[in-house]
């Protein structure tokens, strides 16, 4: 293990100054979104559960849709014209000015949590969709193994630290004002990503021309045998994620009343998210690629998952539910997340910034309206009570896939998995 970590400790020390100003930059921008983001999760979630029960989830997934297609539709066509410095700059500004509106109008505007909790889905891909294609740009492909897990480390320690003030304030300052928190950690979000701009070592490093959004990209997918598995893995993913978010709402509607303790407890939850998912970032996921491999890595992630629905299945209630919960949300952005960043390494500067775009931002928040759906049918069919059963086949099914892709003749895009070990 020493000779691990010197391996890592000589590897950082061969960079350059220009690209260890890159990657401090980038590190920092990862903390403050994540950071930003465990703060206005809970208060949203809180809200919007109190507003409109655990149902209402399942209506806000379906809308998440057309707000996903037009974010990326705007952000694929824009962002040539643009530039990633400005693009960046008014998607922080819109983000920070809504959040703003809704510290004041949040109980006064009835639809307002509605549309707070969907955009706040969305905007949070959006910002790390942006970060992660400059991170791709920009780092050669043999030091993904150590710098991917030290990213995603670093966004996990400004959930844990950003998780704090739901945790401990939610009841003395009230939900809607911890909303104030996003416009300092965007001021320094900001100015991270700023540095990461002018230290970066690709200067062109997005598309020079305007992209179409669902044709170009969606034939650009197809013709990859990579690009149609990232998607794959993302759609079960998301699906799985969603139903056991729904499971996991519909029992705290029951269980925590007070719309600021559930916030708090959705704070420390996430909390422990985010300290967890941080571990495994910088230990556990550097280990399972190493010593496990990329194919089996992706086999463990299902069958982790698979494990907690029976468990659930076998014993359910409120304490095995948030296990469930905190363990998908800990490994999704963890480990899965390391391995998925891997696998765009490889691609071309068009894919990691539109092919990317479609399966991130749109892809990843459009299964969740497929899950609500899947719910929706059940429920008109009364056949709810069979969803941990669904949810355990899903698991098995996302397994298959993995096997059989690795089992085939390897595509000439995958990464190596001696790379990666």
């Amino acid at each position: 293990m020493k000779e691990k970590w010197a391996a890592i400790k000589a590897e950082i020390f061969s960079y350059t100054r220009q690209e260890r100003y890159f990657v401090m930059a980038a590190a920092a921008c990862a903390f403050c979104i994540m950071g930003e983001y465990s703060i206005i999760r809970p208060v949203s979630h809180s809200v919007f559960l109190t507003t409109y029960g655990s149902s209402g989830f399942l209506y806000a997934w379906l809308a998440c849709i057309p707000l996903n297609l037009a974010v990326v539709t705007f952000y694929n066509r824009l962002l040539p014209k643009w530039g990633c410095l400005k693009m960046f700059l008014c998607i922080a500004a819109v983000i920070v000015s809504g959040n703003l509106f809704c510290v004041f109008f949040l109980k006064k505007i009835w639809i307002l949590p509605f549309i707070f909790y969907i955009w706040k889905e969305v905007y949070v891909m959006v910002m790390f969709q942006q970060l992660w294609s400059l991170i791709h740009a920009n780092m050669k492909e043999g030091r993904a193994k150590y710098l991917y897990g030290l990213m995603f480390a670093i966004g996990g320690a400004g959930g844990s630290l950003g998780s704090l003030l739901p945790g401990f304030c939610a009841v003395s300052v009230g939900s809607e004002s911890l909303l104030f928190f996003t416009v300092p950690l965007y001021a320094l979000l900001f100015f991270a990503f700023f540095l990461a701009m002018k230290n970066q070592a690709v200067v062109s490093g997005v598309p020079s021309k305007s992209l179409p959004f669902l044709k170009d990209s969606l034939q650009r997918i197809a013709g990859s045998k990579l690009l149609v598995f990232i998607l794959l893995i993302v759609v079960f993913m998301q699906l799985t994620s969603t139903i056991v978010d729904f499971q996991f709402n519909t029992v705290l509607e029951k269980s925590v009343l007070d719309k600021d303790l559930r916030t708090q407890y959705l704070g420390r939850l996430f909390g422990i998210v985010s300290f967890v998912t941080t571990g495994l970032q910088v230990v556990g996921s550097y280990l399972f690629v190493h010593y496990l491999g990329l194919r089996r890595s992706h086999l463990f992630v299902p069958m982790t998952l698979c494990c907690n629905a029976v468990g659930f299945l076998i014993s359910p209630g409120f304490g095995m539910i948030s296990v469930s919960f905190a363990t998908i949300k800990a490994v999704d952005f963890s480990l899965f997340g390391v391995i998925k960043e891997m696998l765009y390494v490889p691609l071309k500067v068009e894919e990691k910034f539109q092919a990317k775009a479609v399966i991130d931002v749109f892809v990843y928040r459009s299964s969740k309206a497929i899950a609500a759906a899947l719910i929706l049918g059940l429920q008109f069919f009364e056949l709810q009570h069979f969803l941990t059963e669904g949810l355990i086949a899903l698991f098995v099914i996302w397994g298959i896939i993995v096997i059989k892709l690795f089992k085939q003749e390897k595509p000439a895009a995958l990464p190596d998995e001696k790379v990666v070990n």
